[in-house]
């Protein structure tokens, strides 16, 4: 993880002469970065030019160079909150085109800096909206030990892509093999390459793949809307102090709070989670994800996340209570079209 932006090579420090320096100079000497002079390594002069040379390494740091709380030190709700943050613009403290996280936000001082990230921030997530409708976009995460990695994640018209190539080979039996796969061997080979191939196609593409962009896309968009919004207040009081406290706080969380709604709903990512399922261990879909581990590399629907105990929490329920109210809508859209007391046009 970046902890500063400044490099540490380029501050003069005291340097020790070799014993193959002329007889005039003594061995094991050091020479001060200032005048040059030739110091005796014992004597306080020395001590004293190196403890301000250490002074002066340590306030060249910025004070936004503070380094981030190892994942071992936060809660799971700041784990939550730096996952979600991480994967779309808006954080004000998330540098995500040079992935770097900064625990004060950086020139928030500025008039132009505030308002230029809000616009800067609305304008990443229009990118971002489009990307998904293509080809697919990356999003940044925390590995195993806090580095900041990338993961590509489809998009519309990839999965779409995708999903025909799959179908065509289940469809063939694996005659026809676009993505370069071995060729099945014996009637059972092409069988079970076909069943894998068509489980894929529906399963990974187009309900993983074509619906999860879909979300992707409505995601962005209102995250763009939100970082626009931000720029009033950022234009206003967020010339005090406090202010700007208050607008970065506000639409964080903000910006956390759309990012849960929108991975509950169905498709979304959480919702993806909870409701997948690993039958030949007996693990239905809610307790797959339970047991799942915190961090996993081997699956995308994980990929991305650190699933905490927590994270686990709130995306059961808020992914249940979707699924209670999509059942209760569609119940009252099928009840108005067999209502006995609706009025029968003339």
């Amino acid at each position: 993880m970046q902890t500063s932006p400044f490099s540490m090579e380029s501050l003069d420090r005291p340097q020790v002469i070799s014993s193959s320096l002329q007889s005039t100079e003594v061995p094991g000497t050091i020479i001060s970065p200032e005048t040059y002079s030739v110091v005796d390594p014992s004597s306080p002069a020395a001590k004293n030019r190196s403890e301000a040379v250490a002074l002066y390494t340590q306030g060249a740091q910025p004070a936004s160079s503070k380094s981030v709380p190892p994942s071992s030190t936060l809660s799971d709700l700041q784990k939550y909150k730096d996952d979600q943050l991480l994967k779309n613009p808006g954080g004000d403290g998330y540098d995500l085109d040079q992935k770097q996280v900064h625990p004060e936000p950086l020139n928030q001082g500025s008039f132009f800096s505030r308002v230029g990230k809000d616009l800067a921030d609305a304008w990443g997530n229009v990118k971002n909206a489009f990307k998904s409708l293509l080809f697919g976009r990356t999003v940044l995460c925390r590995g195993p030990n806090d580095e900041i990695k990338e993961v590509k994640q489809r998009g519309l018209i990839g999965s779409i892509k995708d999903f025909f190539c799959n179908m065509g080979s289940a469809l063939t039996l694996g005659a026809w093999r676009p993505q370069g796969d071995p060729a099945p061997e014996g009637v059972l080979g092409h069988l079970g390459y076909a069943w894998k191939k068509a489980k894929q196609a529906i399963f990974g593409d187009l309900i993983e793949g074509v619906t999860g962009s879909i979300n992707r896309m409505g995601k962005s968009m209102l995250l763009a809307g939100w970082n626009l919004i931000e720029v009033a207040p950022d234009a206003t009081i967020g010339n005090f102090d406090a202010g700007r406290k208050l607008t970065t706080t506000l639409f964080d969380n903000g910006q956390v709070l759309v990012e849960y709604l929108t991975d509950v709903l169905p498709t979304g990512e959480a919702w993806m989670r909870v409701h997948a399922s690993k039958w030949r261990d007996l693990k239905p879909p809610i307790i797959y994800n339970i047991t799942s581990p915190e961090y996993r590399t081997d699956d995308t629907r994980w990929e991305t996340v650190r699933n905490t105990p927590f994270r686990k929490t709130i995306e059961t329920l808020g992914s249940l209570l979707a699924d209670v109210a999509t059942f209760g809508l569609l119940g009252q859209t099928i009840m108005s079209f067999h209502d006995p007391n609706q009025k029968k046009p003339l």
